[in-house]
């Protein structure tokens, strides 16, 4: 053990050069190992193309890719700088490097002090490889939620509304930054930014594409995230979240190991009597979870305090995978975010158990997709029954728990001895 601490401890881990070389290694990386499989990529790219020819974004076209896009209309138009790239495999290295460079910036520009971003780098990594493999714009996602926080917190309102809105009209998950309202200095002028900037990024691609093509696809784009929802239930991959937990789990336990295998590896039809399909509702875990994770907003003498506001920013990180039937492998860059800042962020040194919790999320949640866990266990255990999403599940409670006993004020003395503490490690 005093042999891996002197290890731990040597500059190299902490200097800049090292972690934006590992970050840049992740990109080259992902594209190497997936270059006969950018298809998400090409679902990307191709929802430019189709609003450019004023074609459905929402239709399947196997010619192009298998899948269909599920992203909103305003995607489209971001993805036109990459889409027009001829070169299939440099698009894809660009597509992964902004990814990875918008995450970078985005940790970059955050509140947290040098050495917290250290640990959130190397936290992350694998797991950003693990989206950039399969080309996922979780990556961003990730990055916007971080940023519209930031952008709170420092009083810019108007690009605090940005990020929120931007991310919610590109995949519903920005929606969550939202729960940062309550700590804005200016809230009606939050709540204007909010309204402009939806009505500038709905409005940003007509000149393209057309108003009412762009009105057509919104309507596309809300039924294909119902219908993606109904598909999600037993999914092989997705909802890999506490939703999928339960109904996975309570699908085999009534129709049988068996029974849930062959659905699961969909080589049949779920049953669609089995109590499961035909009456659970996911609503009957995530009203109860949206209450309890409202429960510290009760609390709002600790609103003034940053820690705690940062225990917010970790709480919905997670939120967003484990209340979300869409949740996939690639999507947990935003939870292992919210895990590293439950973990750094607090004013109080964290325990042996909090550590043990940290190392158990990390090797359970990040390296269970990996040969790291045997075949079997992957394919029989931790997939079919969604084990991914449960330390996180667990360390979200406790992080709920801690917000709504501890006492966040102690967090500006200490916040400082850990600035000191990242100057050093800078130098």
């Amino acid at each position: 053990m005093f042999f891996l601490n002197k290890i731990l401890q040597h500059p190299f881990w902490y200097q800049y050069k090292t972690l934006i070389s590992v970050w840049i290694l992740m990109v080259i990386i992902s594209v190497g190992l997936h270059m006969h499989n950018f298809n998400n990529f090409l679902i990307y790219k191709f929802t430019f193309w189709h609003a450019y020819n004023g074609t459905s974004l929402y239709a399947a076209y196997p010619e192009d890719h298998y899948d269909v896009n599920h992203y909103g209309p305003v995607f489209s138009l971001i993805m036109a700088p990459f889409a027009i790239i001829p070169s299939l495999w440099l698009g894809v290295f660009v597509w992964h490097l902004a990814l990875a460079l918008f995450l970078w910036w985005a940790i970059r520009q955050s509140t947290l002090t040098w050495a917290q971003q250290v640990v959130a780098f190397w936290f992350t990594a694998h797991e950003m490889l693990n989206a950039l493999g399969m080309s996922q714009f979780n990556v961003a996602t990730a990055a916007m939620i971080l940023l519209s926080y930031t952008a709170i917190h420092k009083g810019k309102d108007m690009w605090g509304a940005f990020w929120i809105v931007l991310g919610t009209l590109v995949k519903m998950y920005g929606m969550v930054g939202l729960a940062f309202f309550f700590f804005t200095k200016n809230k009606p002028n939050f709540l204007m930014w909010l309204v402009v900037w939806t009505a500038v990024l709905v409005a940003l691609p007509m000149p393209f594409f057309g108003v009412q093509y762009e009105l057509d696809q919104y309507a596309g784009w809300m039924n294909s995230l119902i219908e993606k929802g109904g598909e999600n239930a037993l999914s092989d991959f997705q909802n890999i979240s506490l939703l999928g937990f339960v109904r996975k789990v309570g699908y085999a336990c009534s129709a049988g190991l068996s029974a849930y295998y062959e659905v699961f590896w969909r080589r049949t039809l779920p049953d669609a009597s089995n109590w499961w399909m035909s009456t659970w509702n996911d609503l009957w875990l995530i009203l109860p979870g949206l209450c309890y994770g409202a429960l510290p907003y009760l609390r709002v003498d600790q609103y003034k305090n940053y820690s705690f506001q940062m225990m917010c920013l970790a709480s919905v990180l997670m939120f967003v995978n484990i209340f979300s039937t869409g949740s996939e492998n690639s999507s947990y860059i935003i939870s292992m975010l919210g895990v590293a800042i439950w973990y750094i962020a607090v004013p109080w040194k964290r325990t042996k158990c909090d550590l043990a919790l940290l190392i158990f999320c990390f090797f359970l949640t990040s390296l269970s997709p990996t040969d790291l866990f045997p075949e079997y266990l992957r394919t029989h255990w931790i997939r079919p029954f969604a084990l991914k999403s449960i330390p996180v599940v667990i360390i979200w409670v406790k992080l709920i728990y801690e917000m709504m006993t501890r006492d966040y004020v102690l967090e500006k003395s200490l916040n400082d001895d850990t600035k000191e503490d990242s100057l050093l490690l800078a130098k």
